[in-house]
Protein backbone atom coordinates (compact mmCIF):
# COMPACT_ATOMS: atom_id res chain seq x y z
CA UNK A 1 0.00 0.00 0.00
CA UNK A 2 2.78 2.36 -0.95
CA UNK A 3 0.11 4.61 -2.51
CA UNK A 4 -0.62 6.05 0.95
CA UNK A 5 2.96 7.30 1.25
CA UNK A 6 3.36 9.41 4.41
CA UNK A 7 0.34 11.61 3.73
CA UNK A 8 -2.65 12.06 6.01
CA UNK A 9 -6.14 11.32 4.65
CA UNK A 10 -9.73 12.14 5.52
CA UNK A 11 -11.75 9.06 6.42
CA UNK A 12 -15.37 8.43 5.48
CA UNK A 13 -17.09 5.29 6.71
CA UNK A 14 -20.23 4.09 4.95
CA UNK A 15 -22.02 1.35 6.84
CA UNK A 16 -23.80 -1.55 5.19
CA UNK A 17 -26.99 -0.01 6.63
CA UNK A 18 -26.42 3.19 4.60
CA UNK A 19 -25.05 5.22 7.52
CA UNK A 20 -22.26 7.68 6.79
CA UNK A 21 -19.60 8.86 9.22
CA UNK A 22 -17.05 11.52 8.32
CA UNK A 23 -14.13 11.66 10.70
CA UNK A 24 -12.82 15.10 11.59
CA UNK A 25 -9.48 13.47 12.25
CA UNK A 26 -6.79 12.79 9.66
CA UNK A 27 -5.18 9.39 9.18
CA UNK A 28 -2.05 7.94 7.67
CA UNK A 29 -1.15 4.34 7.09
CA UNK A 30 1.16 3.51 9.97
CA UNK A 31 1.76 -0.20 9.59
CA UNK A 32 0.82 -3.19 7.49
CA UNK A 33 1.18 -6.72 8.71
CA UNK A 34 -0.04 -9.98 7.16
CA UNK A 35 -3.16 -9.58 9.29
CA UNK A 36 -3.88 -5.83 9.59
CA UNK A 37 -3.73 -2.34 8.16
CA UNK A 38 -3.10 0.09 11.02
CA UNK A 39 -3.77 3.81 10.67
CA UNK A 40 -2.40 6.50 12.99
CA UNK A 41 -4.30 9.74 13.61
CA UNK A 42 -2.65 13.14 13.27
CA UNK A 43 -4.77 14.48 16.14
CA UNK A 44 -3.53 13.40 19.57
CA UNK A 45 -7.00 12.76 21.01
CA UNK A 46 -8.15 10.37 18.25
CA UNK A 47 -7.82 6.61 18.64
CA UNK A 48 -5.87 4.53 16.13
CA UNK A 49 -7.88 2.71 13.44
CA UNK A 50 -7.36 -0.79 12.18
CA UNK A 51 -8.72 -2.99 9.40
CA UNK A 52 -8.23 -6.74 9.56
CA UNK A 53 -7.07 -8.20 6.24
CA UNK A 54 -9.54 -11.09 6.63
CA UNK A 55 -12.36 -8.50 6.58
CA UNK A 56 -11.29 -6.94 3.25
CA UNK A 57 -13.06 -8.08 0.09
CA UNK A 58 -11.30 -5.62 -2.21
CA UNK A 59 -9.35 -2.37 -2.29
CA UNK A 60 -10.04 0.20 -5.02
CA UNK A 61 -8.33 3.44 -6.02
CA UNK A 62 -10.27 6.13 -7.91
CA UNK A 63 -10.46 9.84 -8.55
CA UNK A 64 -13.70 11.72 -9.06
CA UNK A 65 -13.90 13.45 -12.48
CA UNK A 66 -13.46 17.05 -11.23
CA UNK A 67 -10.66 16.26 -8.79
CA UNK A 68 -7.12 17.19 -9.77
CA UNK A 69 -5.17 16.52 -6.58
CA UNK A 70 -7.29 14.26 -4.41
CA UNK A 71 -7.99 10.57 -4.89
CA UNK A 72 -9.72 7.90 -2.87
CA UNK A 73 -8.57 4.52 -1.64
CA UNK A 74 -11.62 2.44 -0.74
CA UNK A 75 -11.65 -0.65 1.44
CA UNK A 76 -14.73 -2.78 0.73
CA UNK A 77 -15.30 -4.98 3.75
CA UNK A 78 -17.06 -8.34 4.05
CA UNK A 79 -19.60 -6.72 6.41
CA UNK A 80 -20.76 -4.44 3.58
CA UNK A 81 -19.07 -1.40 5.12
CA UNK A 82 -16.81 0.80 2.99
CA UNK A 83 -13.92 2.82 4.43
CA UNK A 84 -12.83 5.61 2.07
CA UNK A 85 -9.54 7.40 2.61
CA UNK A 86 -9.48 10.64 0.61
CA UNK A 87 -6.32 12.63 0.02
CA UNK A 88 -3.19 12.94 -2.11
CA UNK A 89 -2.34 9.43 -3.21
CA UNK A 90 1.15 8.59 -4.50
CA UNK A 91 -0.09 7.57 -7.95
CA UNK A 92 3.39 6.45 -9.04
CA UNK A 93 2.95 3.52 -6.63
CA UNK A 94 -0.20 2.53 -8.52
CA UNK A 95 1.35 2.50 -11.98
CA UNK A 96 -1.05 5.30 -13.00
CA UNK A 97 -0.08 7.38 -16.04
Amino acid sequence: MRAFGNAYFNLLRRGADGSLTLSHDHWRLDQTTPGHFRFAPREADAPAAEIRCDDIQRIVWDRLPKQQQRSQIRFYLASGDVWTFSGQVDESALGAP
